[in-house]
């Protein structure tokens, strides 16, 4: 790491002090700087104008999540990146958690028949981040964590290969629990895909919860399923009919750990570096991805186009919600 920008000039120098990198305040200036790649972890409504201009500068992109907030950001994003030398990525690290690689290689070898239901829900108080310590609103609390959906979205549509057809989504007013913030408590999303599956999605950064655990999945196929951990000492579980039997009401059929199937799923995971990446090591297997595609020239493992598959399903959910629930359809970026 060899340069770094933020706008808080204190902050920036002391960390590129600790981390030997030059420090930037302006995006212009460190853009001209003899660096390779740029990740964007600045609030999402930053996200889409930094993208573009560091793609048009020539740099690789790893973008935090939301990509961007409207439609028309997206199309900004979209053609940069199409004409750009460099690769973007989205930085959706949920879609590498162990259990959904393992629920991923489940599914490619067709063991849950058509997958048809899935449910994915991000649902994370995160009280301590709606003002600063003067007591203004940050931009969370300003209100854009409405489209932060793609943490249950993502794993979805990676596990399954789809993409979201329709989104519709209602929200629960804000004067249910916190009447001083400008948004939804919470939103529920009912999505589409292009195969017929249908989806629902929970984005919820206000309701008061423990945060043992922030994220669900669901999936549901003509021939198994699996489930994520809830919390107090769940853990992820899954059930195949060509192997664990059928359910009926003469015989129950039991789910199993989805843990005990990662030494003969994922044995390459067993790596005790990967845990310092964060998130579990979600984080250490998505950089890993990120930046052997830099590396060898490979492709973008989520770049613009299934990045904006997980994204703007999230932004138009936003959108039905505020127009009280109508459906919307979601385009494909590849046709634009």
């Amino acid at each position: 790491m060899t340069a770094l920008c933020d706008i808080d000039a204190a902050v920036v120098a002391d960390l590129a002090g600790k981390l030997g990198a030059t420090p930037y305040t302006e995006l212009d200036a460190f853009l001209e700087s003899d660096i390779d790649i740029v990740a964007i972890a600045s609030p999402i409504p930053n996200h889409a104008e930094q993208s573009i201009a560091a793609l048009n500068a020539g740099k690789h992109v790893l973008c935090e999540v939301t990509a961007c907030e409207t439609v028309d950001e997206a199309r900004g994003v979209v053609a940069a990146a199409n004409a750009a030398p460099g690769i973007f990525m989205l930085a959706e690290n949920c879609n590498y958690y162990d259990e959904i690689e393992v629920v991923k290689q489940f599914a490619d070898a067709g063991r849950f028949g058509q997958i048809y239901y899935g449910e994915g829900d991000y649902v994370h108080d995160l009280e301590g981040l709606w003002y600063d310590t003067g007591g203004n609103r940050t931009w969370r609390g300003a209100g854009h964590m409405g489209v932060y959906g793609t943490h249950g979205l993502g794993p979805l549509l990676y596990i399954t290969g789809d993409r979201v057809a329709t989104v519709r989504a209602i929200g629960v007013a804000q004067e249910v629990v916190r009447p001083d913030l400008p948004f939804p408590t919470m939103h529920l999303v009912e999505i589409t895909t292009v195969s017929g599956a249908v989806f629902r999605t929970r984005v919820d950064i206000m309701s008061p919860r423990p945060l043992e655990s922030t994220t669900f999945f669901l999936i549901q196929g003509q021939n198994g399923s699996y489930e994520s951990a809830r919390g107090l000492g769940d853990c992820a579980k899954f059930w195949l009919r060509d192997e664990h039997g059928v359910s009926s009401n003469n015989h129950a059929s039991a789910w199993r750990p989805l843990r005990d199937e990662y030494e003969r799923i994922i044995p390459e995971r067993a790596n005790a570096v990967a845990v310092t990446g964060g998130h579990g090591t979600a984080e250490f297997w998505m950089l890993r991805d990120f930046f052997s595609a830099v590396r060898d020239g490979l492709p973008s493992p989520i770049d613009q186009h299934r990045g904006f598959d997980i994204s703007l399903p999230c932004i138009l959910a936003v959108e039905s919600a505020r127009r009280g629930g109508e459906m919307i359809d979601v385009p494909d970026t590849r046709s634009w």
